[in-house]
């Protein structure tokens, strides 16, 4: 393994001088570091292959005179651009590489960069044949790398055919790395929290960092079905909604689906203008990039099953760098909410599966191989009819035309293998999630950062009873007497009207000597009200100046406790010691000449 020390002065490896994209496999260490802008700039003829068409999109939007291969784009359009450009740059899906390559009869002062690269394998478990092809056309040009900030692990690389002996290239940034901070969040239902995190929007209640205000929101998510089923219950207009998944029939079939005025999106450019919620799957994520001044990061992981982990849990650090303008106070924190339940009640039963499922293709494809040559046509249909409706669900047997014979699919077979490490090593145990996060360059030391936006997200995200609620709420303002500008409690405020109610009429230690319970404060404060209610009208009846026999007093007293429910005998002296009208002794003249012991009110 190559390592290469980026100099201190360079931000963007466009800043380099003399940097090149390595040939073979290049960790670039970092996400936003401009590694694909190279290729786009630099002085040779280069085919950067994507994974998601999004960002080809992205991309041409950003570059002038790069030419973006996909689906509908005609080869007389590619063959126009080869002919008219002095220095072609194109970017090209994995799909549409095949067909490209076809179209470039000298091939040798060409390069090839695949970006993203680590999709081969994530995306594997739909897609692998694909994958396959895509590597045994760019192994027809001489010069290519294989670029990712979070390149695919040895362990998997190891049992690649294809990356044998590919050199391996690290670019080390030194202390210039930022840390995103990762506020982690383990939820048996993480749709609700999205769900939640959405109505609070709607509802004004705003993450805020010092004076700036987070109106915006990007959701990842692993599933188009999650995000339709979020926007109905919550019922977001289109217009405040922009929806960023793959491009598929499918997929436009589930967001129309919503109601009228839904549809997939696009990412806006530098400049171009925001809408509140944006939902993104996979496909937006991968070295994209987003340009809110204000937005707020949440990722949510909703593992139903083993596969669908794949998605969101190994590309965090790819969504923590989508972020890019330095001037937004939220790029640097991400909340990450996430399920344990990958439907398997023993998971040892999933891996061995995977491992007998394996030792039986390599005995299926040895068989398939002696088949007779009168019967291997129909051999061969059999296999690929199978394994186009199946993806590989039952066997890693697929037909080679390169070698024209039956080999086992690998890629299939790591592609289940990945999706089983994800699940046991990233969400099994929350302490491996947390360092495995830290070993990508995140911050999650919560006791090293007990920020007031960390609070805020508590408040956003926390499921607890009212008790817990009322006692956090009374912490946060006692904090507040020590730090003004703490915004947490109106978070909560916002949220749960009462709170604050509660704390200004009865006080932090009154509702602590009540336990917190919501019955006992209300009772408490019903009885508060009251008891102003009574001491008001006491000043109205025993005004200052004026004289009353103890015996009136008393019986005046005993009316008004009657009148708001209270069945209690009025004592003169009570005035003074429980309301504050003070009291003078004297004797009080009586309609019959009497005088009797009474009371001024002075």
């Amino acid at each position: 393994m190559a390592v290469k020390y980026v100099p201190e002065n360079v931000e963007f490896l466009t800043e380099w001088n003399g940097f090149e994209l390595p040939k073979g496999i290049l960790n670039k260490g970092v996400t936003g570091c401009g590694a694909t802008s190279v290729a786009i700039q630099d002085e040779h003829k280069t085919i950067i292959c994507s994974p998601r068409i999004n960002l080809i999109k992205n991309k041409v939007g950003q570059h002038e005179g790069l030419l973006g291969v996909y689906g509908d784009v005609k080869n007389d359009e590619i063959m126009a651009y080869l002919e008219k450009a002095e220095t072609p740059k194109i970017m090209v899906t994995y799909d549409s590489m095949p067909r490209l390559a076809k179209l470039i009869t000298d091939k040798s002062d060409w390069r090839v960069v695949v970006d993203e690269y680590q999709y081969l394998l994530i995306d594997s478990g739909f897609r692998s044949d694909k994958a396959i092809a895509l590597l045994d056309i760019v192994n027809e040009f001489d010069y290519v790398t294989y670029l990712s900030a979070t390149p695919i692990a040895d362990k998997y690389i190891q049992q690649m055919e294809q990356f044998k002996d590919v050199p391996y290239t690290e670019l080390i940034w030194g202390d210039r790395v930022e840390r995103i901070y990762v506020e982690r969040e383990v939820s048996a239902k993480p749709i609700d929290n999205a769900i939640k995190i959405v109505r609070n929007y709607q509802n004004g209640i705003f993450p805020k960092e010092g004076d700036a205000v987070s109106k915006e929101c990007v959701i990842f998510l692993n599933s188009v079905t999650n995000i339709a089923n979020i926007i109905h219950q919550t019922k977001i207009p289109p217009e405040d909604v922009n929806i960023i998944v793959a491009d598929t029939e499918e997929n436009r079939k589930l967001v129309r689906q919503i109601g009228k005025g839904y549809d997939i999106g696009a990412i806006p450019l530098e400049g171009e203008p925001h809408k509140m919620f944006t939902f993104c799957t996979s496909t937006a994520f991968a070295g994209c990039d987003f340009y809110s001044t204000c937005a707020s990061t949440f990722v949510i992981s909703d593992n139903k099953k083993v596969h669908t982990s794949i998605d969101i849990a190994t590309e965090l650090a790819q969504i923590a760098g989508r972020q890019r303008l330095a001037c937004n106070p939220f790029r640097k924190t991400m909340v990450f909410i996430y399920n344990v339940d990958i439907g398997e009640s023993n998971a040892d039963i999933y891996k061995n599966a995977i491992e007998q499922k394996l030792e039986k293709s390599i005995k299926m494809a040895e068989w398939k191989n002696g088949a007779p040559d009168y019967f291997k046509k129909d051999v061969i249909k059999e296999t690929s009819e199978m394994q186009n409706i199946k993806k590989y669900s039952e066997s890693y047997v697929r037909y080679d035309e390169k070698s024209d014979s039956f080999t086992v699919n690998r890629w299939a077979y790591l592609n289940e293998l990945f999706a089983y490490d994800v699940q046991h090593e990233n969400y099994q145990n929350s302490i491996i999630v947390k360092k495995q996060l830290e070993e990508s360059g995140f911050d999650i030391k919560e006791e090293e950062r007990q920020s007031d936006y960390k609070e805020q997200l508590k408040c956003i995200l926390t499921k607890e009873g009212f008790a817990d609620r009322m006692k956090r709420y009374c912490e946060l303002r006692q904090l507040k007497q020590t730090n003004p500008y703490y915004i947490a409690d109106e978070i909560m405020e916002r949220q749960y009207e009462g709170l604050k109610l509660y704390y200004d009429r009865l006080g932090c230690e009154r509702i602590k000597a009540l336990g917190f319970k919501e019955k006992d404060l209300k009772n408490e404060l019903e009885r508060c009200y009251r008891e102003n209610d009574i001491k008001r009208k006491f000043r109205e009846v025993f005004a200052v100046g004026e004289r009353m026999s103890t015996e009136d007093i008393k019986r005046i007293m005993t009316e008004i406790y009657a009148k708001y429910g209270i069945s209690k005998k009025g004592v003169a002296t009570h005035l003074e010691r429980d309301y504050g009208i003070r009291l003078k002794p004297i004797k009080v003249a009586m309609p019959d000449g009497s005088r009797k012991g009474g009371y001024e009110f002075i």
